[in-house]
């Protein structure tokens, strides 16, 4: 008999069978549950499709694995997936110091805001790395934004101009 938690499986909604599954699937999260309000709702409504993306961009997937996963752990650990979680999503093989730079650029709006940024991203917070994660899931391209993100670094009007596009959606 399997200890721990377990998924009941259906067929038809007959009874199936039962397997063990990770203990981490049956551990909330901390903190207080909330509900969604209505802006909230809208923004979960048109994420919810894009995460079938992480299907097919490995990368991605593994952002979003890793920060899930931070919010289940404490430091040092949670900083450490964090860290892997940006540099996954925008890193790119470019290592952090890219992908806190990319990720300043996608998320600020003003200059004094994205400094702010790049140095945040240094010890990323969740909240900090699930935005990313949101701006990012709602482009629908990974590798088209970072290309969109390093024209935008670069000064190129065609970058600038679609990043500015993405902060106002």
């Amino acid at each position: 008999m399997p200890r721990g938690p377990v998924l009941f499986e259906r067929l038809d909604w007959r009874p199936y069978g039962i397997r063990p599954v990770l203990p981490i699937a049956a551990t909330a999260p901390p903190g207080e549950p909330t509900r969604l309000d209505p802006f909230r709702a809208s923004v979960a409504e048109k994420l919810r499709p894009q995460l079938a993306l992480a299907d097919d961009d490995a990368q991605l997937g593994d952002a979003l694995d890793r920060w899930e996963l931070s919010l289940f752990q404490d430091d040092p650990f949670r900083g450490e997936q964090l860290k892997h979680a940006l540099d996954a999503a925008l890193g790119d093989g470019q290592g952090l110091y890219a992908a806190g730079m990319r990720a300043a650029a996608l998320l600020g709006e003003t200059a004094e805001e994205r400094a702010d940024l790049v140095e945040r991203f240094h010890v990323p917070t969740p909240g900090l790395v699930r935005r990313l994660l949101l701006a990012v899931l709602l482009h629908g391209d990974r590798v088209a934004l970072l290309r969109e993100l390093d024209g935008a670094l670069l000064g190129l009007r065609a970058g600038r101009d679609r990043v500015a596009q993405l902060r106002a959606s």
